[in-house]
């Protein structure tokens, strides 16, 4: 947060090497941003900025992504404990979040030294050798990158040193088998022009700690990272860098369940059990390769700068299909498969001196692609023969022969296109006023492919054998084509043909305009007001993992049951964002105060639905089961909050830093796909049969809807404090923390409320006082939390048929999102020359 990394910047060593005085009122400890593509103080920038010091990075042990919204309030990542349980949610800002299994552009937009990193931060999540994190809330387009309504999080790495090597160890573990190492070197190769820094890292944990009750697999998350970046300076007014990272993840997990099951597939579950049910666990690997360089030309005042990345990316999974465990002892899986690759280009041109004494400007043009072929491969129906013979089955593990499996195939390709500009005019040494627009030119192709892959139907020979399997035709025209079986004597195969049941390829183009207007105004030196309005778009692809027709079903013979197409297929988001706001410091810069308010209006939201019951179809009618998915809905919806940031530097020695964000983010009236049982409009919790979707003549069942779009509570308060004394000349003694609170949550669940919790970590140990080495031990939850952050309210179900095949009915668990664990740790770290 950014007050604690001004504070911590306070105790950092000056260049003699002896301890800074400390407190804000040092020149030397004001925080740089680029929020604005320009070195800045940060209380100068118009806007919400959240800044997070390398310093403080190490301090409070932010080793992925997730981390960081222990310490920014308003921010959910992915894996973090921020009361969404992780159910497709990634990284949403003031309540607004983005959801994975949307397959939109992010609300929040990553940055990688100033290249994006795609829909999601799987490059960021080893975060290690970086010097700052910044975390612009409000919406962004009109300076870099990609338009974001809700913000842009930038993380730059440290660059090699030209004149002296110098590099850092860090070693921490837990009791629960947590061991992160990381580490970096840099050399000066030639002299005061060509460096290069190596840094790497290894986290090896067991993720959230949740086994299975009827497997023994542990779980476990293992992440790998290098990087290389070379830095070359021939002369002061030119500079190039460029940067190559791979990240290596895999990863093996179970579903955490809560419920007495149903007496045959588990035991009663707690929630504190951290346990779930099936035979076999969700297993993923991923590799990603990301090149970053930037060129930066000083000349006449002015900076010309390029940044282009390319990023490649690799990653499969499986997860188990029997959810509901019918199968004791097997399971069966749905694969993915998701290769992608993108490239980005940046050329923009901006001022260093000011034009005329009062201008500042940049201008510059974008271009972006990204391709992807995610495949997806699951079980559709069980056929008879996958469990023993006809009219006989039995548990065992099904036969793929007799399985037919769903196959699904989507081509994405976005390209994108955009010149952009802002102006910024220093009407006086205390007035501001900047204007800043953005053309965008944005073409997707989507195609998307569903179909099914043939198997065979086992049938008893109704001859008793009198006739070949080959002859029956002859019989009846239905058993044409049978051959007999190779698993079953006296039995006949009859083929299902592979068909294809969607085949769609749709092309968009969109040619928004994003703009954002500024102005500021200095009351006093350390007193200033000021007011933004801006705007942005988004884009969203195919909706991935509906393995279902998605309008039905004249094309089988059977009534008209509409569509749900439109929750697969989506158009463009819109988003108008308001916000007043001031930032103030007191008492000689020792107290500071930054409080904003802000109101977004959104035009067809990428919204995605708590988990909602549908008629799921692939071969007929008869085959149709209930299923259940978290559709994507566009849906209007609006937004409102505010942000308060406090910071207090108590004495030179102890500083105290407070966060708090709380918004109130809500769909406007849409309709939306809901659990309505008896299709009368009104949400409730009847479970309805396939013949009575067909009653209704719907595949879904749709209803107004005012609920919040957030799945985090309204609200969230952090706190980052630390203490230090000097116990020798060259020794410091220290305690710190970093606590987090939040209220009841009525939004990560539709149907329940979850409670109120906190969590807090704790740090104490000894450092030198110039900062070069630490020892501390930790503590994360010390207090022992244990909440429920997240219900799934629909009871999971085994895909395919295989529950009405063996008469047994669903789980009798529900899913849950659980509160990290506690865990106590030894973390030592070293540094040693340029760090």
């Amino acid at each position: 947060m950014t007050f604690f990394a001004c504070a911590g910047s306070a105790f950092a060593q000056d260049a003699s090497g002896t301890r800074a005085t400390g407190g804000l009122s040092d020149e030397g400890n004001t925080i740089i941003v680029t929020a604005r593509r320009r070195d800045e103080t940060l209380q100068d920038v118009p806007q919400t900025v959240n800044a997070v010091s390398s310093e403080v990075i190490q301090k409070l042990r932010i080793n992925n992504a997730s981390d960081i919204a222990t310490i920014v309030p308003g921010l959910s990542i992915e894996g973090s404990s921020s009361g969404s349980g992780g159910f497709g949610s990634s990284t949403g800002i003031r309540g607004v979040p983005t959801f994975l299994n949307s397959n939109a552009s992010p609300i929040v937009q990553f940055y990688l030294n100033d290249a994006t990193t795609g829909n999601s931060p799987e490059v960021t999540q080893a975060l290690f050798d970086i010097g700052q994190i910044e975390v612009l809330k409000g919406p962004q387009g009109t300076l870099r990158g990609r338009s974001a309504p809700s913000g842009a999080i930038t993380i730059t790495t440290k660059r090699p040193d030209l004149d002296e090597v110098g590099g850092f160890l860090n070693m921490s573990g837990t009791d629960k088998s947590n061991i992160n190492v990381q580490g970096a070197v840099g050399v000066p190769l030639i002299p005061g022009v060509l460096a290069l820094r190596v840094a790497g890292a290894i986290d090896h944990n067991d993720g959230n700690g949740v086994t299975s009750a009827n497997a023994s697999l542990e779980p476990y998350v293992r992440s790998e990272a290098v990087r290389g970046t070379l830095l070359f300076q021939p002369s002061s007014d030119f500079t190039a860098t460029v940067m190559y990272q791979r990240l290596w993840r895999k990863t093996r997990s179970f579903t955490q369940l809560v419920g007495p099951g149903n007496g045959i597939n588990g035991p009663v579950i707690a929630a504190g059990d951290r346990r779930g049910i099936t035979t076999g666990a969700n297993e993923g690997s991923a590799k990603t390769d990301f090149v970053v360089g930037q060129i930066d030309w000083h000349f006449a005042g002015q900076k010309l700068t390029y940044v282009g990345s390319y990023r490649k990316g690799e990653a499969s999974g499986r997860s188990p299909q029997d959810v509901a465990n019918v199968l004791p002892g097997i399971e069966y899986y749905q694969f993915t498969d998701t290769p992608t690759e993108a490239f980005s280009h940046e050329l923009r041109l901006s001022s260093e001196e000011r034009i005329a004494g009062i201008f500042d400007y940049t201008v510059g043009g974008f271009y972006n692609k990204e391709t992807a072929q995610p495949t997806v491969s699951g079980v559709a129906q069980f056929l008879t023969g996958a469990f023993g013979r006809p009219g006989a089955p039995v548990v065992q593990q099904p036969l793929d022969r007799y399985t037919l499996r769903t196959s699904i195939t989507i081509d994405p390709v976005s390209i994108e296109k955009s010149a952009f500009g802002t102006i910024t005019a220093h009407i006086t040494d205390s007035t501001e006023f900047s204007a800043g627009g953005r053309f965008i030119e944005f073409k997707r192709r989507d195609r998307y492919t569903l179909g099914l892959v043939g198997g065979f139907n086992a049938l008893n020979n109704p001859t008793g054998g009198f006739i070949p399997c080959a002859g029956l035709g002859a019989i009846s025209p239905q058993l044409a084509g049978t051959v007999a079986s190779p698993v079953y004597t006296g039995v006949c195969d009859l083929p299902i043909a592979s068909q294809t049941l969607q085949n769609v390829d749709r092309r968009s183009k969109f040619t928004p305009f994003v703009y954002n207007v500024s102005l500021s105004q200095k009351i006093t030196p350390d007193f200033m007001v000021y007011g933004t309005i801006g705007s942005a778009f988004r884009s969203a692809g195919p909706q991935i993992g509906i393995t279902s027709l998605t309008t039905c079903c004249t094309q089988l013979g059977g009534p008209n049951l509409g569509t749900i197409d439109d929750l697969i297929f989506h158009g463009q988001e819109k988003s108008k964002t308001y916000e007043l706001g001031f930032k103030s410091t007191f008492f000689d810069r020792r107290v500071r105060l930054n409080v904003a308010i802000f109101k977004q209006d959104f035009d067809n939201y990428f919204f995605l639905t708590q988990s909602t019951r549908y008629l799921s179809v692939t071969t007929s009618l008869a085959a149709a089961n209930v299923s259940s998915s978290e559709f994507t809905a566009d849906a209007d919806a609006k937004v409102k909050g505010i942000d308060v940031e406090a910071g207090f530097q108590i004495t030179k020695n102890w500083s105290l830093d407070l966060g708090f964000s709380w918004s109130k983010a809500r769909l406007d009236n849409a309709l939306i796909p809901c659990n309505d049982g008896n299709f009368d409009g009104v949400v409730d919790n009847i479970v309805p049969t396939t013949q009575a979707f067909i009653n209704a003549g719907v595949l879904v069942a749709r209803c107004r809807s005012s609920e919040s779009i957030a799945r985090t509570p309204q609200w969230n308060l952090t706190a980052q404090s630390e203490y230090s004394a000097p116990i020798s000349e060259k020794t410091d003694a220290f305690i710190r923390g970093n606590f987090v609170y939040y209220p009841d949550n009525p939004n990560s669940s539709q149907g329940f409320v979850i409670d109120k919790y906190s969590l807090l970590n704790l740090f104490a140990g000894v450092r030198s006082a110039d900062g070069a080495w630490e020892a501390s031990i930790f503590a994360n939850n010390v207090l022992n939390t244990q909440q429920v952050l997240s219900i799934n309210p629909v009871a999971p179900v085994s895909s395919g048929n295989v529950a009405t095949t063996f008469g047994r009915p669903a789980s009798g668990y529900q899913q849950i999102g659980y509160t990290p664990r506690r865990e106590f740790g030894l973390l030592v770290r070293y540094a040693f020359g340029s760090r």
